[in-house]
């Protein structure tokens, strides 16, 4: 490489990101209406599923290596919850994998958890929360 030339930036590598949040349990429709607005402002295609007590975001995101995607996906939540009245919920799971590690994992897994958009998810089992 030439002296001073800048260096080769190759493109970045698709993601699969999941984060989970956990909480205390909130208003189903305050739920659903900031993370409606949270879907608008974020601008790609967002799943998100929630119910009182969890949301759970899915999305693809570009990035160079799974470090900065991560740190990325870390302070999504916090960048977007006041604007979206979220509840300040910690980050419970984060899960990033690259596409080939998504195709074996998903292949031919469950479509309605990739679609962009707001939906209930059926209440779980209880929490071993005291």
């Amino acid at each position: 490489m030439a002296q001073g030339a800048a260096p080769l930036r190759l493109p970045g590598v698709m993601w699969h990101v999941t984060l989970t949040f956990h909480g205390q349990p909130q208003p189903a429709g305050r739920l659903r209406s900031g993370l409606e607005t949270l879907v608008f402002h974020h601008g790609i295609d967002l799943s998100a599923r929630f119910n009182r007590d969890t949301v759970e975001l899915r999305y693809w995101d570009e990035g160079q290596d799974c470090r900065a995607v991560v740190d990325a996906a870390m302070s999504l939540w916090d960048e977007h919850r006041r604007n979206s009245d979220l509840p300040a919920w910690p980050v419970v799971g984060v899960e990033v994998l690259d596409r080939p590690s998504f195709r074996r994992r998903w292949s031919p897994g469950d479509p309605a958890l990739l679609e962009p958009g707001v939906r209930e998810m059926p209440d779980g089992p209880p929490t071993l929360d005291p």
